[in-house]
């Protein structure tokens, strides 16, 4: 993971100095590694005022980096809370098609039945057969109830019943599945802040967390859906999914340093337990060193 960043960086300070070429060059692996322009140059502005010797070594200069990107990815920690006790705990999942969602969703229920809670998985993503149709297949796999409408029916009608439905059947989680919306699909955008006052008609307080899944090989495109969902309903996390080889890894960094909203976990795989708690020092470590 992260292989050509940290090969980039061998290169860049191969002559063991901190110039301002050097800290231009730095700049250009960071934007290359997906890290947005305003970070890249936050990042390469404090590693420029580090206090080095005149040829500091690489393995100074990336202890260095390591604690620059752990300051932003620790700016605000949070983690999902598994034993939290309101009930019903509700937590709705936004971000758009292809970004692991529904898949996350069936994580985060599996996680919560080891705490020996029931969960109920509600389809609100009424546009999409195949969406209802993949949220039902995992609940029955995993053995969580599961509500649905018919298709094309009010996705925000689907979520109050669901509500109604947990509160009759002594249900402790709903986690909400929402429509892969595009951030630029006004309409279905509008549709999901519908969603969230609906749940306010039951307790002010819902949804308790608001979860957005995001593709960790998408690039800087990424902050830009973070910034679009939390304008309909307040993003309280973020879960990064398809974190493997392929990530380049800079869009964690750019968006826990624009938004300031907590990443969650980890997604690293399709398997039902490939779902981790996010560990900002782990994450920096790897990042830059190893």
């Amino acid at each position: 993971m992260f292989k050509s960043l940290k090969s980039g960086l061998a290169k860049v300070f191969a002559n063991q100095k901190i110039d301002q070429n050097t800290i231009r060059d730095f700049e250009d692996l960071l934007i290359t590694s997906d890290v947005d322009v305003e970070t890249s140059e936050l990042i390469a502005s404090k590693l420029a005022n580090e206090k080095f010797s005149n040829a500091p070594s690489l393995e100074e200069i990336q202890s260095s980096l390591s604690k620059i990107i752990n300051e932003i990815v620790s700016t605000n920690i949070k983690k999902i809370d598994y034993k939290n006790n309101a009930k019903p705990y509700v937590i709705l999942m936004v971000g758009v098609n292809g970004s692991g969602k529904t898949t996350t969703i069936a994580k985060l229920a599996n996680q919560f039945q080891k705490e020996k809670k029931n969960v109920l998985l509600v389809a609100a993503d009424t546009f999409r057969a195949a969406a209802a149709e993949q949220l039902n297949e995992w609940a029955d796999k995993i053995g969580t109830d599961f509500v649905r409408d018919a298709d094309k029916s009010d996705p925000a009608s689907v979520v109050y019943k669901s509500i109604a439905y947990a509160n009759k059947n002594n249900i402790d989680v709903v986690i909400i599945d929402t429509a892969g919306r595009l951030q630029n699909k006004t309409d279905l955008m509008d549709q999901l802040g519908k969603i969230d006052r609906v749940l306010k008609k039951h307790d002010e307080t819902l949804p308790h967390d608001s979860i957005i899944s995001i593709d960790a090989t998408t690039g800087q495109n990424a902050l830009k859906q973070v910034e679009e969902f939390n304008k309909f309903t307040k993003i309280t996390g973020i879960i990064m999914t398809k974190f493997d080889s392929n990530a380049a890894g800079g869009t964690l960094v750019s968006i826990s340093n624009k938004t300031k909203i907590p990443i969650l976990a980890i997604g690293s795989g399709e398997q039902i337990s490939d779902l981790i708690d996010f560990d900002p020092e782990q994450f920096s470590n790897n990042f830059i060193k190893n």
